[in-house]
């Protein structure tokens, strides 16, 4: 899926397209390649996804993000604006964290800077006060600082129940 934040652009205009890749049914290497089209004519745009899907994410190298999938739902009065997550290393050195990408408009990430080997490092993720009354599945990746500088994309998901208004809150 890639939904546009406009469908019509100006020349010299630009939008931010967000390309949605579902792994549901997918386990392994997994190699998608979406095409872009315009009526700017050819050629069409070509983006390559290589991503490697695995059935227990707390059998990854050489972090383990625990939850691996943060879940911001409102689903009472009480305002749900932040949630805290560990990233445990589960090499022999220690590793540097990185933001590689984040849905800005929605949250801010907070990270450790390095994680020592069998410590687990705290990330917190706060919702922007402009999210609060939005259900949205985004996400957000990370870098690790080991030899392969491997990527780790964590899901963040906002449901909101029926009759809930969040009140501002966040940042």
């Amino acid at each position: 899926k890639a939904p546009l934040e406009k469908n019509l652009l100006a020349i010299g205009d630009s939008t931010q397209l967000d390309i949605i890749f579902s792994t549901k049914t997918s386990l392994g290497r997994v190699s998608k390649t979406p095409t872009i089209q315009t009526n700017e004519g050819p050629p069409d745009k070509r983006l390559q996804i290589i991503a490697t899907i695995v059935s227990q994410p707390d059998s990854t190298f050489p972090l383990v993000i625990q939850p691996y999938k943060l879940d911001v739902s409102q689903k009472t009065d009480n305002i749900i604006d932040r949630i805290e997550f560990g990233i445990r290393n589960v090499s022999d050195e220690d590793l540097t964290v990185e933001l590689v990408s984040s849905a800005d408009d929605y949250f801010h990430v907070e990270l450790p800077t390095v994680i020592k080997p069998g410590e687990i490092g705290k990330g917190k993720l706060i919702l922007h006060k402009s999210a609060l009354g939005k259900p949205f599945q985004k996400s957000f990746t990370i870098k690790a600082g080991d030899e392969d500088g491997s990527r780790f994309t964590i899901p963040v998901k906002r449901t909101i129940t029926a009759g809930i208004v969040p009140a501002s809150a966040g940042k």
